[in-house]
C-alpha cells in the first residue's frame, strides 16, 4: 500500500504538470480542462500498465501489455477528458486536441517506463534476495555438515580408548570394568541425545564433560582431580556441543597422564565486555614442545570455530607460568 500511494501521487503530480505545461503554451483550453483530461489520460494509461507490470508472466507480454496500455489508455483518456470538460467528440479532429493527445502520448509512454523501471527493479531485487537466502541456506548445511564431520572424527577415537580399557579392566577389575562401561552408557546416551536437539547449551556441554572425565577417573584413579567454575546464569547460554572436549583430552592425555604424580583439570568459564571466555587448563606437564599448540584436536576445535564464527572467535594455547598447559576460548557472547 506505501508503494501504491507513492505511485498515485507521482501520477497526480504529472498529470498536473501536463496540464500546466499545455496551458503555458496555448494548447487545449484553460487549465481547468486541461487538468480534467490530464488526469483522465494519466489514470487511463497508469491503471492498465500497473496491472500488467504486476501480473505479465514474461517480458514480452510485458512489453506488448505496455504498449497496449499506453495506446488505449490515452485514446480513452482523451476522449474521457474532453467529455467530463464540456466538449465533444469533434474535438479529435481539432489540432489543438491532436496536440494534447500527441503529449498525453509522450508523457504515458515516459510514465509507463518510469513504473516499469521500478517495478523491474523491484523484482530484481526480490529475486536477489532470495538467491541470498538460498545461499546463507547452502553455506549454513555445508557448516553444518562439517561440523558433523569434524564430531564423528573425536567420537570413534574416544570410543576407541575407552573399550581397549575396558578390554584389560575385565581381566584385572571387573568392578572398575562394570562402573566404566556403566559411565561409557550414560556419556553416550546423553551425546546421542544432545546431538538429535537443534540446539545445545553450555550447561549440555558441562554435564558432557562431567560424564566424560567420569570415565578417564576410573582409568587414572586418584592421579586425575577435576574442578568446574562456570557461573549458574551462562549455563543456559548457547553453545556448540563437544567443542571443549578436544580441550579437555588433551589436558588429561598430554599433561595430566605423563605426570607421575597425577594432576588437576581446571574448566572455567566466564563473560567479559560481550564475550564468553572458557578456558580448559591442567597442572600436567605442560607442552615441552610436544605440539606447540597443534595437533588433531586442536585444529579439530580451531576449524568448528572457524566454521561457527569466523574471524569472531579464537583459540589460544599456553604454558602456565606454574606448570601445565592452559586452551582459551574466545567467543561472541
Amino acid at each position: 500500500m506505501p508503494r501504491l500511494a507513492v505511485h498515485t501521487a507521482l501520477v497526480l503530480l504529472i498529470n498536473t504538470l501536463i496540464a500546466a505545461f499545455l496551458t503555458a503554451i496555448g494548447v487545449g483550453g484553460d487549465f481547468a480542462g486541461n487538468l480534467i483530461v490530464s488526469h483522465c489520460i494519466g489514470f487511463a494509461i497508469y491503471i492498465p500498465c500497473i496491472t500488467v507490470i504486476r501480473l505479465a508472466p514474461n517480458r514480452t507480454v510485458l512489453l506488448a501489455g505496455i504498449a497496449l496500455s499506453v495506446i488505449l489508455g490515452s485514446a480513452f483518456g482523451a476522449l474521457a477528458g474532453l467529455t467530463l470538460s464540456g466538449h465533444g467528440p469533434e474535438q479529435w479532429s481539432s489540432q489543438a486536441g491532436l496536440q494534447a493527445l500527441l503529449i498525453g502520448l509522450m508523457f504515458g509512454v515516459g510514465v509507463s517506463y518510469r513504473f516499469y523501471a521500478r517495478e523491474r527493479m523491484a523484482k530484481l531485487e526480490n529475486e536477489l534476495r532470495v538467491r541470498e537466502l538460498r545461499r546463507m541456506e547452502s553455506e549454513k548445511a555445508q557448516v553444518e555438515t562439517q561440523l558433523r564431520m569434524l564430531q564423528a572424527q573425536i567420537e570413534p577415537h574416544f570410543l576407541f580408548n575407552t573399550l581397549a580399557n575396558l578390554s584389560a579392566l575385565i581381566r584385572t577389575d571387573a568392578a572398575t570394568a562394570e562402573r566404566m562401561l556403566a559411565d561409557l552408557i550414560r556419556y553416550l546416551r546423553a551425546t546421542l541425545q544432545r546431538t538429535r536437539e537443534a540446539e545445545s547449551t553450555l550447561g549440555d556441554e558441562m554435564e558432557l564433560l562431567r560424564n566424560y572425565l567420569d570415565i578417564l577417573g576410573l582409568r587414572l584413579g586418584g592421579r586425575l582431580r577435576w574442578t568446574f567454575d562456570v557461573p549458574e546464569e551462562l549455563l543456559a547460554r548457547r553453545f556448540p556441543l563437544m567443542l571443549l572436549q578436544p580441550l579437555v583430552e588433551n589436558a588429561v592425555t598430554h599433561g595430566i597422564e605423563p605426570k607421575v604424580g597425577g594432576g588437576e583439570v581446571r574448566i572455567a568459564a566466564r563473560q567479559e565486555g560481550g564475550r564468553l571466555h572458557l578456558g580448559v587448563s591442567d597442572t600436567g606437564v605442560g607442552l615441552g614442545g610436544a605440539n606447540g599448540g597443534s595437533g588433531f584436536g586442536l585444529d579439530n576445535v580451531r576449524s568448528r570455530l572457524r566454521a561457527l564464527y569466523g574471524e569472531a572467535a579464537s583459540l589460544d594455547v599456553r604454558e602456565n607460568s606454574g606448570g601445565g598447559v592452559t586452551a582459551a576460548i574466545e567467543l561472541p557472547a
